[in-house]
């Protein structure tokens, strides 16, 4: 897994500012932004020590010095530019020959104590006019509110702030701690309000982006996940935010089979491509190895398929699927099966679809496993935008043109209602279920198609047996009723002598 895997496609363009559109090279932010900032506009930064306010300003610049821009640095704080850089050194944007030939960092800090307002922004309009940067910064922008007297010299320095970098096509970014609901004139007066915070539930904490304001581009709302890597800030933008094109009319004559013939004939000769399925039930029924038999199908026709999990490793995965008659070890190997996996650790929810949408493009897959959907549910910070997140997800999904199985777990015991969260299985056009059965002091795994949008499909309940052979579906039931709520009122007609019938 490269970390390419983890950024956002849609990368800024890398042009310089000749059009009025100022790119930031911050994987995913101009997605937010609606394609970045306006030339000669002056934006806000507003966050709590530590969310990542220099970080995210610095990297901008470096970034915009990379398209042959002059960039300006202002500092109000004690702290010594040499501490600042010693900081920025280990973050791959650094760029030591950048700091001495199109960088320009100036302290603006004893000219704000000597002479206030005022002669803080007569060295801001000299320097402008001896180095004409196009890209400025101003850390440190609680001192300019503290030497304020009042509300109105702080409004007029902003304003003629603004009036001044506009005129110069200096694009500029402000940087102060957050005010929270406390209003400020300079809220008003600038551009752009851009606010860096992190969020908590439980022990974990998150990093979130919220452009409050902007103008002249249509930004995304809301909050936004994002976080700090050797890289930067990379910020991934929530899937169910961003504008969706139209899903185009599926091929209902064209079927991706499961690669062993009962069950394909329960589908009806498999699922329509394009389609979402759900694999639904509970934990060692089989959703795992009837998914690799469909990876299998279509690495054996020459397709490029993924596997995207969060449970098992890829070496316990290939020796699960071998120990059934599946080897896809060769598929791997040349590529024709990419494996993405997850250990149990804390995971973010966009993160994981930035990748999932990532490994679909880059293979080109045709089919798709997701194996173990709850994973995402459980990586939500805010688990109330599970529902749009993954209707967002799966609509993606149908417009890569990607056939994808999702496995949902199911209770192993007890009562077999549905939680009142919104299930995978509501979102998609085909369910499988799969569940245990009790008897003559066995168990037994039972198949059905519950639904599917696209076509007839076989409703009978029958027995599914995995063996070292392989998959088997074996005949239905007749005559017994509550087999798949695990309850059956009438014992089946199963022969105890017949092995091959077991779990």
């Amino acid at each position: 897994m490269t970390q390419d895997d983890k950024l956002p496609t849609d990368q800024p363009r890398q042009t310089a500012a000749t059009d009025g559109n100022v790119t930031t090279g911050v994987a995913g932010l101009d997605d937010i932004l609606g394609g970045g900032l306006v030339e000669g506009g002056l934006y806000l930064i507003e966050g709590m020590a530590g969310a990542g306010k220099t970080i995210l300003s610095s990297q901008i610049g470096f970034h915009r010095v990379a398209q042959g821009d002059m960039v300006l640095y202002i500092t109000l704080i004690a702290e010594s530019h040499t501490k600042l850089l010693s900081h920025l050194k280990a973050l791959s944007f650094y760029n030591a020959d950048a700091i001495s030939n199109r960088m320009l960092f100036v302290s603006g800090y004893h000219e704000l104590m000597r002479d206030g307002l005022s002669g803080f922004l007569a060295l801001i309009a000299s320097t402008i006019k001896s180095s004409r940067p196009r890209f400025m910064v101003i850390d440190g922008f609680r001192s300019a509110r503290e030497f304020s007297s009042t509300e109105l010299e702080l409004s007029q320095f902003i304003h003629e702030l603004s009036a001044f970098v506009n005129a110069a096509r200096c694009t500029t970014l402000i940087l102060a701690p957050l005010s929270g609901n406390e209003p400020h004139p300079e809220h008003t007066l600038v551009d752009g309000l851009i606010e860096l915070n992190r969020y908590n539930t439980g022990m974990r904490r998150a990093r979130e982006i919220e452009v409050h304001k902007l103008r002249a581009r249509d930004h995304l709302l809301g909050k936004h996940f994002f976080k700090i890597t050797q890289e930067g800030l990379v910020t991934f933008p929530r899937i169910e935010a961003t504008p969706a094109s139209a899903e185009g009319m599926p091929d209902f004559s064209s079927r991706l089979a499961f690669g062993f013939s009962d069950f394909d004939q329960m589908l009806g000769g498999g699922v329509v491509r394009g389609s979402t399925t759900t694999l639904i039930g509970p934990s060692g029924i089989g959703k795992t190895l009837l998914s690799l038999k469909f990876l299998q199908a279509g690495v054996d026709r020459g397709e490029r398929c993924v596997y995207f999990g969060l449970y098992e490793s890829p070496e316990r995965l290939l020796a699960k699927a071998r120990s059934v008659g599946i080897d896809l070890a060769p598929a791997v190997a040349e590529g024709r099966l990419s494996i993405h996996w997850h250990p149990a650790v804390e995971l973010a929810i966009d993160e994981l679809a930035v990748e999932l949408m990532n490994a679909v493009r880059n293979t080109n897959a045709s089919r798709l496993v997701v194996d173990g959907i709850d994973g995402f549910h459980q990586s939500a910070n805010r688990t109330e935008r599970f529902g749009l997140f993954l209707n967002a997800l799966t609509h993606r999904l149908r417009d890569a043109g990607v056939t994808t199985l999702l496995t949902e777990e199911l209770p192993l015991f007890g009562d077999a209602t549905l939680p009142a969260t919104l299930r995978a299985s509501a979102l998609t056009e085909n369910i499988v279920l799969m569940r245990y059965v009790e008897a003559n002091s066995a168990l037994y795994r039972m198949v059905s198609i519950v639904k599917q949008r696209e076509g007839p499909h076989d409703s009978a309940i029958r027995r599914l047996t995995i063996d070292a052979r392989g998959l088997h579906v074996s005949e239905g039931f007749i005559g017994t009723t509550g087999l798949l709520s695990g309850q059956p009122s009438v014992a089946p007609a199963l022969s105890v002598a017949d092995p091959g019938a077991r779990a």
